[in-house]
């Protein structure tokens, strides 16, 4: 008897470390932040008054957050989408192999064994208004990173390349791990080229197609490291004037630089449940578009 209990515990007792650590570091703060964006606290953390909804008002009718949430949603629209494309045209590229593969797919994948920070250093040089390589090689003069028009611009292409390599490798897996006798039978039935790309190839790897959608607007949804590296001045986030502030960053100028924990707690469950939304949208595709067989 209790040999079979030991059985039946046993997989969860290897589960609870791991379980424990998600439960203390993820789904605790969470219901934290959840009921203290309902108080009004101090800049120590201490709950002063219950303020109900009143916390989420300011922080939606503050013009510089509806800025920064239409920033968010720019910047996952356009990195997201791009970023998966380009990696999945070189993973095609790359589906093949040859004597020189081994050195372009390294290339290719390049971008994801670098840090945010070093990407962002590396790029912070080539913006360079007057000793860039970029206006150098273009022979323009666009100061990209403290021009309103080009800032957030500038952000967007960083974050693709950025993205590129992780898609690339993902991708290029799973169009080496396809069957050679089922594309080969696709090609004898005349499907090529475009049809091939839109019949075979994309139904068959849409499970990891799936996969870094969801991650890509997962991690465009929260993250900061760019605008917070690139673009903030004298403790001012997302500058200039606004051009590069998203949620993420709204939440660390009002937390960590201002101490205004009101506004970061309320615009954190804010953020979350747009990051939500637009998970259940992507998941959606789960059951109308993805193919497992």
């Amino acid at each position: 008897m209790k040999k079979r209990a030991f059985h039946f515990i046993e997989p969860y007792l290897y589960l609870l470390p791991a379980f424990s650590m998600l439960l203390l570091f993820t789904y605790y703060p969470f219901v934290q932040n959840a009921i203290l964006s309902l108080f009004t606290v101090n800049k120590f953390r201490e709950i002063k008054e219950f303020a109900g909804l009143a916390n989420y008002v300011r922080v939606l009718t503050d013009e510089k957050f509806l800025r920064a949430m239409g920033n968010t949603f720019i910047y996952v629209f356009t990195t997201v989408p791009i970023s998966i494309v380009f990696g999945f045209a070189l993973a095609l590229l790359a589906r093949r192999h040859h004597r020189i593969s081994i050195a372009y797919e390294a290339l290719f994948a390049l971008s994801m064994a670098v840090s945010a920070s070093v990407i962002a250093m590396i790029f912070q040089l080539a913006y360079n208004p007057s000793m860039g390589i970029i206006n150098k090689l273009s022979g323009i003069s666009v100061s990209w990173l403290t021009d309103p028009k080009t800032a957030l611009l500038s952000l967007i292409i960083v974050q693709i390349w950025s993205n590129i390599g992780y898609n690339f490798i993902f991708l290029f897996s799973a169009l080496r791990g396809l069957s050679d006798e089922v594309l080969e039978s696709a090609q004898v039935d005349g499907a090529v080229g475009i049809k091939l790309l839109g019949k075979i190839l994309i139904p068959l790897v849409s499970p990891t197609l799936l996969f870094l959608l969801v991650k890509d607007i997962a991690y465009a949804m929260t993250t900061a490291s760019l605008t917070l590296i690139l673009t903030t001045n004298n403790g001012a986030t997302g500058q200039p004037n606004g051009a590069t502030e998203t949620i993420m960053s709204y939440i660390y100028g009002k937390a960590i630089i201002g101490t205004n924990y009101n506004a970061a707690f309320a615009a954190t469950m804010v953020g979350f449940i747009l990051a939500a939304i637009m998970m259940v949208f992507s998941l959606i595709l789960d059951k109308k578009k993805v193919n497992y067989d």
